[in-house]
């Protein structure tokens, strides 16, 4: 099976199970209790004033390599774990 059509299965199942929902909801929770949302807000207008830039491309290029590097390995290892989880339910690995 291609790659591509195996993952726009697995997306689709998730949205319609409800699963991507609840998965969301949790990294959402994690990240504004960590204060994550705030730092990367902080750090987006620090780039904006930097760059004297308001293009969202060049910004998001800018910013978006820092933001992924501030998630907590605990709320990385959360989330994967939820959607290993739901992998396993609906993929046979054996």
């Amino acid at each position: 099976m291609d790659t591509t059509k195996l993952k726009g299965q697995i997306q689709k199942y998730l949205v319609e199970s409800g699963n991507y929902e609840l998965i969301s909801n949790e990294l959402n929770a994690r990240l504004l209790q960590e204060g994550w949302v705030d730092k990367v807000k902080d750090l987006t207008k620090s780039e904006m004033n930097i760059n004297e830039s308001t293009n969202f491309t060049q910004i998001l290029s800018t910013v978006e390599p820092k933001a992924l590097e501030m998630v907590s390995d605990s709320t990385k290892e959360t989330v994967l774990s939820q959607i290993r989880q739901f992998l396993e339910e609906i993929v046979d690995t054996k």
